[in-house]
């Protein structure tokens, strides 16, 4: 095909063949193997699926058994939330369930946890069956802020740990060890700071990575100024910190009870419920990302079914995905109130839910550990 069509041609089209294609293009000749591994070429097609205007919108859904097994599929973006992909997961808890940290242009972040100790971090592309083992560069106990996320800019990905050693009883007072781990480097490296911690978390608390920015519900504990809630954030490709304010009546909220959304891969949100004689979600939309007079307020009202408060999963559309107390997962439409069982069922507190698009991230990396994918056998063209 080659002697006929120009090299230009030939990268248009591979640009826009889906990734199970090009993984068996990468097995038909040396040329194109070189070409489709190459950076410049994972990097292109990635950025031709973004601005696609005809992709399968694709959430990544993460269930555990009660029997420790964790299952990885793809769903689509459609009423019944139906699977697309069921993705082989090869990796195996130290203690139980590997943590997902995020998910960014398909690469997925999990954390390994022993006795409440983060021992290693995994980089994880399932569509290319490659992934990546990073060991944390601080061992350290509690009050850790982690995030994952994409920076733009130098197209990379990078995964950040704030760990606080706390030796004061005013978090504020304390100094964190904040490390960087940078994809394109293969390294950590620290992030200096001038002054103690002002902000703690607590670790049940979500993050979400939208803009560049990983976000954490945050709080203040400092002896002159009392308590306060926050966003915190961190620039992926600035590398610095910053705060975000909530709506007043969140600043004071037990940040446990407060979930941290994407919301329209554009901005962020905010989910609290309450229970009174029926269960309320109280959904504080950021209309217009880091504008904090563009908080509005949406509710979404449940029938008291004797179960619980549900556990907030994520936004798709202008639908509330939810964990039922006993694992089953539902989805509250914000306009009609109307709630629609998915017939999904996880271990109760263990299911995640995540936007996913298909790339080629790591595919280009030697380091990588392959799974499946097997490139051997080459002819020349």
């Amino acid at each position: 095909m080659s002697d006929y069509l120009s090299e230009d041609l030939i990268q248009e089209i591979l640009y826009k063949l889906p990734i199970k294609s090009l993984l068996r293009c990468t097995s038909l000749c040396k040329s194109w193997n070189s070409l489709i591994k190459s950076p410049t070429f994972i990097f292109k097609h990635l950025q031709h699926t973004i601005s696609s205007t005809d992709r399968q919108n694709l959430f990544l859904l993460r269930l555990c058994s009660r029997e420790r097994e964790e299952q990885y599929s793809l769903r689509l973006d459609n009423q019944d939330f139906n699977e697309h992909m069921q993705l082989h997961f090869p990796f195996k808890s130290s203690e139980s369930y590997f943590h997902v940290i995020g998910s960014s242009n398909g690469l997925i972040c999990l954390a390994n946890i022993f006795r409440s100790l983060i021992v290693s971090f995994i980089l994880w592309n399932p569509l290319i069956q490659k992934y990546m083992i990073v060991k944390p560069r601080i061992l350290g106990p509690v009050y850790s802020f982690v995030g994952f996320g994409y920076d733009s800019r130098a197209n990379d990905y990078k995964l950040i740990r704030m760990v606080s050693f706390q030796k004061s009883k005013f978090r504020s007072e304390n100094f964190p060890e904040i490390a960087l781990y940078s994809l394109n480097e293969g390294s950590w490296r620290g992030i200096p700071q001038t002054g103690p911690l002002r902000y703690d978390t607590d670790q049940r608390v979500s993050s979400a990575f939208v803009n560049g920015v990983v976000h954490w519900i945050a709080y203040r504990a400092d002896q002159h100024e009392g308590v306060s809630n926050v966003v915190l954030g961190f620039d992926m490709s600035d590398e610095i910190f910053l705060e975000i304010a909530l709506p007043s009546c969140l600043a004071n909220v037990r940040p446990s009870c407060m979930s941290l959304m994407v919301y329209k891969e554009s901005s962020i949100s905010v989910c609290q419920a309450s229970f009174l004689s029926s269960v309320q979600f109280h959904i504080w939309v950021m209309k217009e990302y880091g504008v904090v007079e563009s908080w509005t307020k949406l509710v979404l009202t449940l029938a008291a079914q004797g179960e619980g408060v549900p556990r907030a999963l994520g936004i798709r559309k202008e639908e509330l995905l939810m964990e039922k107390k006993r694992g089953w997962i539902v989805s509250g439409d914000l306009e009609s109130q109307l709630v629609r069982d998915l017939r999904i069922w996880g271990e109760p507190s263990r299911t995640f839910i995540g936007s996913y698009l298909e790339s080629l991230v790591l595919l280009d990396k030697s380091n990588a550990t392959s799974y499946g994918y097997n490139s051997s056998g080459l002819d020349a063209c």
